[in-house]
């Protein structure tokens, strides 16, 4: 991954993501596409917020960056819908052509059975990188806003267990405490 634009692209755009983790999951994300020899990487965002994340995927990745949102107010996305609706997963299947996602990145909505479905629906047209963002929001809470955590824990319970859906995937964190108390971390699934 080339750090000059790396930091270019830091300095223009104000990233919602923490750096640390975000800059992370980019330099894994670069190192596996060069290892498996990827070329031209399908990235598909669910939950664009703002669209600041699409120019580092094309720009560090090389990727075609497919973003989904089920709002136009913030971001202007390839594809306005709901992800859990059937005409957006259809419509998406369409921009693929045949193709699979080498990269999916779930950050829509934050409840546990929304991320659940989003995983459910996604992952399987997924070849690769499997990421989750937000996977440590709210886990020493009483708050039910994001409760991806408890998908994320879940996922690996069930891996540990040996389920036959998860025997070729490694599950990595990445995480950075931060002394605000705003935790993010982003959880990958990656096939071996």
């Amino acid at each position: 991954m080339n750090k000059k634009i790396f930091s270019k692209l830091m300095e223009r755009r104000r990233l919602i993501q923490e750096p640390t983790e975000w800059r992370l999951f980019l330099e894994f994300c670069s190192q596996y596409l060069k290892n498996h020899k990827i070329k031209d990487p399908i990235v598909v965002e669910l939950g664009i917020s703002s669209d600041r994340q699409k120019a580092y995927y094309e720009q560090l990745l090389g990727a075609t960056h497919i973003g989904i949102d089920i709002s136009k107010d913030l971001s202007i996305p390839d594809i306005l819908g709901d992800t859990h609706d059937s005409r957006t997963f259809n419509a998406l299947k369409t921009k693929l052509k045949g193709k699979a996602i080498n990269i999916l990145f779930i950050d829509a909505a934050h409840q546990y059975e929304d991320v659940r479905k989003d995983f459910e629906m996604y992952a399987p047209l997924c070849n690769d990188i499997i990421a989750l963002h937000d996977i440590e929001t709210c886990r020493n809470t009483r708050r039910t806003l994001a409760e991806i955590w408890r998908f994320w824990d879940e996922l690996k319970f069930e891996a540990r267990k040996g389920a036959k859906d998860y025997k070729d995937f490694t599950f990595i964190t990445i995480f950075k405490k931060t002394r605000r108390g705003q935790q993010r971390g982003i959880g990958l699934i990656v096939k071996k």
